[in-house]
């Protein structure tokens, strides 16, 4: 008899099941692990009760967590096991539980050796690129926070334990979290952050000495990143260049492109509805049938010069925005003399201290309601009415809507609009699958609204593939 363990593992990294490879090897357990698309299978002996008992320690001391890793199915099966060749490429990965003993523990022979590469994921090569960042105790603009003691993350920040289990993972992506840290919250300004524990021989150096001078996190500027977000049990990568799955050349269009790798990833490429939501790249609803792939619908390009030439020539608009420059000239003032595209001119009316889509983001996470306000999200002639958008957004200003619950319906609004698009091109293309892209996604309230309102049409988030360049 043997015992047989199946792992939904949602990426073909090959690094989780070459760390059970090596824990196999290393106990000297007779068994196998083969791996496929979304599985792992591992196959062993249930003889030997003391290296079955081995194999279990060192699986609970030095096997790492995986962002991609699913539900475990275990049993006893009547099979021949017998041992298999298994191999992993060199990946871009944090610093496993064995390396970080022996990086960190004064009486080995690797003690702060800054030239450690993991092999311990059955890999005959290692990653071994140079780290240029700077890490420092003081904050500046747009920096992430290297957790540098880990057992102070609850008190410096309130996290799901969803969320703890990504920021300590192998694969060390960024996730943005609630600050509880008064301290924190006064140096920088913020209530919510990026965050990322150590993630090479580097920033493990750099938080190990931070740690041993008593300093609980550094900050740097987080060029290559790997951004996530935790919503309702799902993890999604927003963008990505380490560990998410390459991209193959479907078309040379980059949005179409990402679409169509997703949509294959499920095996519709030929049949299926995207919803690509991007403060980067912009917002389009894709659609690929039997005849083609196309941008079904796209949104016109936003421009705040002709957005108030606009308003000042509609009757009722004018009226509205001679009204807002009476309570508001400061803000108007402001308007007229920058060029800001569209989720800054958001953050400027609503008086925030910064201008851009993650301050606007932010700004929303502030409120804890259910339910937003109606904002208008309608389109004219000339494609999307940003008219009608900013001219709904003032009028709750004018009155006094607090600043989070407009941010909060501006997202849930985003939400919503990109439902009503999605039934649409479902009715006239008769197509059910659905796919979701795009970096504004990073938003948990955009995210939460497509999960809660679009349920019934199963909308598909990648597990494997980042949403955004």
């Amino acid at each position: 008899m043997a015992i047989k363990q199946t792992i939904t593992y949602n990426s073909a990294n090959k690094y989780f099941a070459g760390f059970l490879n090596y824990i196999l090897k290393e106990v000297k357990l007779e068994g196998s692990v083969t791996q496929s698309k979304n599985k792992i299978e591992l196959l062993i002996d249930d003889k030997d009760e003391k290296k079955l008992e081995s194999f279990s320690k060192v699986v609970a001391a030095y096997l790492p967590h995986s962002i991609f890793l699913g539900d475990i199915d275990t049993k006893t099966v009547d099979e021949v096991v017998y041992s298999k060749p298994f191999k992993s490429p060199s990946y871009e990965i944090a610093l496993c539980p064995r390396c970080l003993e022996d990086l960190t523990r004064p009486s080995s022979d690797k003690y702060l050796d800054d030239t450690i590469r993991c092999n311990h994921y059955s890999n005959d090569t290692v990653f071994d690129e140079p780290d240029y960042t700077l890490f420092s105790p003081h904050y500046s603009k747009c920096c992430t926070v290297l957790l540098c003691n880990a057992s102070k993350v609850d008190d410096l920040f309130i996290m799901t334990n969803d969320e703890k289990k990504v920021l300590f993972s192998i694969e060390k992506p960024t996730i943005k979290v609630t600050i509880k840290d008064e301290v924190l919250k006064e140096m920088t300004g913020k209530t919510y952050i990026n965050v990322k524990s150590p993630y090479n021989v580097k920033s493990s150096l750099a938080a190990l000495n931070a740690e041993d001078s008593e300093i609980d996190y550094l900050f740097f500027e987080d060029t290559n990143i790997t951004k996530a977000v935790v919503v309702q049990k799902n993890i999604t990568l927003i963008r990505d260049k380490r560990i998410s799955t390459k991209l193959i050349n479907f078309n040379s269009d980059n949005q179409i492109n990402r679409f169509l790798n997703i949509a294959n990833e499920i095996e519709c490429k030929n049949e299926a509805i995207g919803s690509y939501l991007s403060n980067t790249h912009g917002i389009s609803f894709i659609v690929s049938n039997d005849v083609g792939v196309q941008k079904a619908v796209t949104f016109n390009q936003f421009s705040l010069e002709q957005l108030l030439i606009d308003m000042k020539n509609d009757e009722r608009k004018s009226i509205l925005l001679e009204n807002f420059s009476k309570k508001y000239p400061k803000i108007i003032e402001q308007l007229e003399s920058n060029n800001y595209n569209l989720f800054e001119t958001l953050s400027v009316v609503l008086e925030l201290n910064e201008y851009s889509f993650e301050a606007l983001s932010d700004k929303a996470l502030e409120f804890r309601g259910n339910g937003g306000l109606k904002i208008d999200m309608n389109f004219s002639d000339d494609g999307f009415d940003y008219v009608s958008l900013l001219g709904s957004v003032m009028s709750f200003k004018l009155a006094a809507t607090e600043d989070h619950y407009l941010a909060y319906s501006i997202f849930e609004a985003y939400g919503d609009m990109a439902i009503s698009i999605m039934n649409q091109l479902e009715k006239k293309f008769k197509i059910s699958n659905f796919i979701m892209l795009g970096d504004m996604f990073e938003n948990s309230i955009l995210y939460s609204r497509i999960l809660s309102k679009f349920a019934i049409q199963k909308p598909h988030f990648s597990k494997d593939f980042a949403l955004d360049d």
